[in-house]
């Protein structure tokens, strides 16, 4: 059996890695706080709200892969939080290469 990833204190635990090929904690946790987003479960509910709050630790404190800073993008839009979604939005901007379209 292999290790779980700890989201906010909880384990679970996948059987592949996300699509973009980052494997790492924040970037798990982008794909489940969207998922449970979707599903729908309100930003209050205690997993989602721990989620978000680890989510928006990672965006203001360190340096992440373009395609995890796209995922807390979707997932603070699917949140209602368009301030944070702005700031994920204008520094994928910022990285884009513009040579007739954009791609990072």
């Amino acid at each position: 059996r292999e290790k779980p990833v700890v989201l906010c204190g909880i384990n679970i635990y996948f059987c592949g890695s996300p699509q973009g090929g980052v494997n790492d904690e924040i970037t798990l946790t982008a794909y489940i706080t969207i998922a449970l987003l979707e599903i729908p479960l309100p930003v209050t509910h205690s997993v989602v709200r721990n989620a978000l709050f680890c989510l928006e630790t990672a965006a203001s404190e360190k340096e992440n892969h373009v395609y995890t800073k796209a995922l807390m993008a979707y997932a603070f839009a699917l949140a209602g939080k368009e301030e944070k979604r702005k700031a994920l939005l204008d520094s994928l901007e910022k990285e884009a290469v513009k040579k007739g379209e954009c791609s990072w």
